[in-house]
């Protein structure tokens, strides 16, 4: 079991933390700070020490007194009581003797909240833990590939609804809806509308009348175009609603989104991006129906516009994301009419390669190099999150020439990214690795969502980390309560892996474009293809729960 240093011990190293600089005049780094207090990663204590670092309000001798308590500590207290006197003269320092015991009850009650101590047990703020695999879609004998998922985000969590790609069978969008949380599974199909033959690329959301929706590319011969269908009973049968791309014919890759917000002014309207041809198009259904797409790409993107995403946040914000084939750029557009008009799309990030990304586990249909982007605002927050696959970025791992393809010893490799804007998308942090091992591991088909209830960003993807040979994945996941400032450790979702490239193995479409996941009161979902224990491909997925 977990102990604690007692409080007496943590005073001294404290002390010593806090004399870092030449002659104790720096104040301690954060991870000195983390160490003296022994802060888990993600709990509430680490969010209240990085709030507080302003050590200016402190007396210059406060970085090396003897006091024994923690400058964040002191810099909380101040805030709080700007009616003490903080006098050099007075050895208390103007601070109360009891902050010793209020640090030790923080150091033993991490998430900050009244009860137990949680000295005897394991961490648990920050870290998730994964449930039983479930076979979303039951056994299959076609191939199933490429998946979303939604859970009701209206206070109905137990219904769920996600869809799959069905090509090689009847051709019809697979449709997976749950009343138990997506422990046990019905299944049904799209029916087909006008001449459509197939359909492909599926999307599934709710609104809050109960009612809900996926989108579908309806394909029938040399002609691509964007099919809306709803379900009034949860899933379990669905009925046409409308080509929301109205006379394009070269359609592709669409995804949507519904605004769930109740602070919205703008909520259930539905959203949708894809591409025709070469540009982005968005368009929204409102409660009077669908209108004109609109094109949202101009002269900031090149090539194709191909892997988009849209999300909304509490304010009824509209962000479209893209990447960009021909100059390599991740691309956002904004609206904050509601879908009715966008602002100019910008460029906020530069990818490696481009299109798409050959690795040693998927180097027939390659890893697409797609954004899946999420948005949060409060009275006090605005930011907006995308992420994407690329190469890793070292030297020889920096251009598409680089890429591994079926070469298991290259040292190039992908990676999953993630960027940032805090200020509602007009500026973004240099884009990050999430998860960076020095291993020769490829990562791939990656899917972000944001927990509405709490701003809580869950991100899974597949990994090649536990195969040397680069062939075999896992589901991995990623959580971060601190609005992506920092991500806990991977954790591992699925309990037996997939090998796409052996005999028997779907290999025109393997693993399929991207995968899904959705989140709602620190319980997340996720959706994959997987073929394990050679099987057909089938959809997976897993609860995962954030404390």
């Amino acid at each position: 079991m977990k102990r604690y240093i007692p409080a007496l011990v943590l005073v001294a190293l404290a002390s010593a933390a806090f004399a870092a600089g030449p002659a104790g005049t720096q104040p301690p780094t954060l991870a000195q700070q983390f160490a003296a207090s022994q802060v888990r990663p993600g709990s509430a204590l680490e969010r209240l020490i990085r709030q507080n670092q302003d050590f200016s309000v402190l007396r210059p001798e406060e970085l090396r007194d003897n006091l024994g308590i923690p400058l964040w500590l002191r810099v909380y207290w101040r805030a709080n009581h700007p009616e003490a006197t903080y006098s050099a003269d007075d050895p208390t320092g103007g601070y109360p003797r009891v902050l010793h015991e209020v640090h030790e009850w923080m150091m033993s009650h991490q998430n900050l909240r009244r009860g137990p101590g949680d000295e005897d047990r394991e961490p648990e703020i920050g870290k998730a833990g994964a449930g039983p695999n479930v076979r979303t879609s039951g056994a299959q004998t076609s191939p199933r590939s490429e998946s979303a998922i939604s859970i009701n985000p209206y206070g109905a969590s137990n219904y769920v609804i996600a869809s799959s790609n069905n090509i090689s069978a009847g051709g019809a969008q697979a449709m997976f809806y749950s009343n138990d949380g997506g422990s046990t599974w019905g299944q049904t199909y799209l029916p087909f509308t006008g001449r459509d033959t197939s359909h492909s690329d599926p999307t599934a959301d709710w609104t809050s009348d109960g009612l809900a929706w996926s989108a579908t590319i309806g394909i029938k011969g040399g002609t691509l175009a964007m099919r809306m269908y709803k379900s009034t009973n949860n899933g379990t049968t669905w009925t046409f609603d409308n080509t929301f791309s109205g006379s394009q014919k070269n359609t592709d890759k669409e995804m949507i989104w519904i605004d769930h917000s109740a602070s919205s002014p703008y909520r259930n309207n539905i959203y949708a991006i894809w591409h025709n041809s070469n540009p982005a198009y968005m368009n929204r259904r409102t409660a009077s129906g669908w209108g004109t797409p609109i094109k949202v790409s101009g002269s900031e993107t090149s090539g194709t516009a191909i892997g988009g995403d849209v999300k909304t946040n509490a304010y009824g914000d509209v962000f479209g994301f893209w990447p960009a084939t021909g100059n390599s750029k991740i691309v956002l557009v904004k609206s904050t009419t509601g879908g009715a008009s966008y602002g100019a799309a910008k460029a906020i990030a530069t990818t490696y390669d481009s299109y798409d990304i050959g690795v040693p586990s998927f180097a027939s249909r390659r890893a697409l190099i797609y954004v899946a982007g999420g948005a949060y605002r409060t009275a006090t927050k605005n930011l907006v999150y995308a992420t994407w696959t690329d190469l890793s970025g070292e030297t020889g791992c920096t251009a598409p020439a680089n890429e591994p393809g079926t070469n298991a010893a290259s040292t190039c490799k992908t990676r999953i990214w993630f960027s940032r804007s805090a200020d509602g998308g007009t500026t973004w942090s240099a884009p990050v690795k999430l998860n960076n091992p020095a291993a020769k591991n490829d990562q791939f088909n990656q899917w972000l969502a944001v927990d509405e209830t709490n701003g809580t960003i869950g991100v899974m993807y597949y990994d090649t980390i536990d195969d040397a040979a680069r062939l075999k994945t896992n589901v991995y996941y990623q959580v971060s309560t601190d609005d992506g400032a920092t991500w806990s450790a991977p954790l591992k979702v699925t309990s037996a892996m997939t090998d796409e490239t052996v005999s028997g193995a779907n290999s025109g479409n393997q693993y399929g474009d991207y995968n899904g996941l959705s989140g709602y009161l620190n319980r997340f979902l996720p959706s994959w293809t997987d073929r394990r224990s050679n099987a057909k491909e089938e959809i997976w997925t897993a609860p995962i729960s954030n404390p």
